[in-house]
């Protein structure tokens, strides 16, 4: 397992995850756009975007969103992800805003097999967004390697390979459908893939609060 981070300039941030991955990540230095490719990975995480210090909740830093276009290649099956990812603390949650993915959509089933929890459908930007959930016990997080947390997920119910995403919706609907967030370490761009290879480009990436 390997991770590394750094800043990208005017308040964005990069990392990279991996694990039984040859993998590779571009940076390049225009908001939140990148590029990467994998191969034969078993969990790689490349993201660009902003970075909080883990002070204050999503109403307090203010109304995030986003807006990306990307075109993708994949190989072999496996997953890949797609969308708005992050943190947050006090509770330990981790988040993902799926737009887009490979041959399989996530949907109720994890990775490792076992199901994640139904909590209904909302609505955003016009489009219709599965909402799922999982704990994870004893796993890698932002806190620590063993740690137990609560996974959120919407899913976008048609994937779409551009567009703007009001980030700070989801998290109010997910707060109204009782899934609590904490202190946000951050809001970023998201490839994730597990299991196969392939490779992306963001020719548009942003992420800004307003």
């Amino acid at each position: 397992m390997t991770e590394d981070t750094g800043d990208v300039g005017n308040g964005y941030r990069w990392e990279i995850w991996q694990e039984g991955s040859t993998s590779c990540m571009t940076v390049y230095g225009v908001e939140a756009a990148f590029g990467a490719s994998w191969s034969n990975t078993e969990d790689f995480l490349a993201r660009v975007g902003l970075h909080f210090n883990q002070t204050q909740t999503h109403t307090q830093i203010g109304n995030i969103f986003a807006e990306f276009a990307e075109t993708k290649t994949e190989v072999g099956g496996g997953l890949t992800y797609i969308g708005i990812y992050g943190w947050t603390v006090d509770p330990l949650v981790e988040y993902y805003i799926l737009e887009d993915w490979g041959a399989t959509k996530p949907a109720g089933t994890a990775s490792d097999g076992t199901p994640r929890t139904s909590r209904g459908t909302i609505e955003v930007d016009g489009a219709t967004y599965d909402v799922w959930t999982k704990f994870r016990e004893g796993k890698p997080a932002i806190t620590g390697p063993s740690e137990d947390f609560e996974q959120y997920f919407s899913i976008r119910q048609t994937a779409r390979q551009c567009g703007r995403v009001s980030v700070s919706e989801h998290f109010s609907k997910w707060e109204e459908l009782g899934l609590p967030l904490g202190k946000f370490h951050e809001a970023k761009w998201l490839l994730e893939a597990q299991d196969n290879s392939g490779s992306i480009e963001f020719t548009t990436a942003t992420v800004a609060v307003e």
